[in-house]
């Protein structure tokens, strides 16, 4: 079992000092921009408070980056994270990787032309330490699949908007 991070979304109280913490740790500078890691926040009518969702590589098993890279810039590494790291010296800048994640979690520096993402901040996770709510935890666990949770996520799609039209459907009839 490799160690990875855990999202505890319902834990996440949207205060971002993920997000914050990310860019100083990584680049030295405060940049949001920059950050590896995104809280999105869903707001629902029907519930008057909003769903955090901090996301983040999910140094996937089989990732999806790792095999749409032309130069094997990108790499799982040996180490007990087995993450999925990137080889500045062997990258070109196309941009595959970045399309080729289901998540959303690879981005790209328009500045440095080159792709960027979670790393672990080298074992030690700067956002794991610094969620005062434990929404983001750094342990022991079985590693993820993209396409198992890919279409995991699809399903989750086809649900908000199955809910979406039973919310309509209930308006009509008031």
């Amino acid at each position: 079992m490799a160690k990875q991070l855990k999202i505890f979304p319902e834990r996440c109280s949207a205060c971002r000092s993920c997000e914050l913490i990310c860019p100083l740790v990584n680049d030295a500078k405060l940049n949001p921009d920059k950050s590896r890691i995104a809280v999105i926040s869903f707001f629902n009518h029907y519930y008057q408070l909003p769903y955090n969702f901090p996301t983040t590589c999910r140094q996937c098993a089989d990732a999806p980056c790792l095999s749409s890279c032309p130069t094997d810039a990108i790499y799982q590494s040996k180490d007990e994270t087995q993450k999925i790291c990137i080889d500045y010296e062997k990258c070109i800048g196309c941009g595959n990787c970045v399309g080729a994640c289901p998540f959303g979690a690879m981005y790209f520096d328009p500045v440095g032309k080159v792709p960027f993402k979670c790393e672990l901040c080298d074992g030690q996770p700067a956002c794991a330490a610094i969620c005062p709510t434990e929404a983001i935890v750094f342990k022991r666990q079985n590693r993820f699949y993209s396409k198992k949770l890919s279409l995991q996520m699809e399903g989750f799609i086809r649900l908000c908007e199955q809910n979406k039209r039973n919310l309509q459907k209930r308006k009509i009839k008031k």
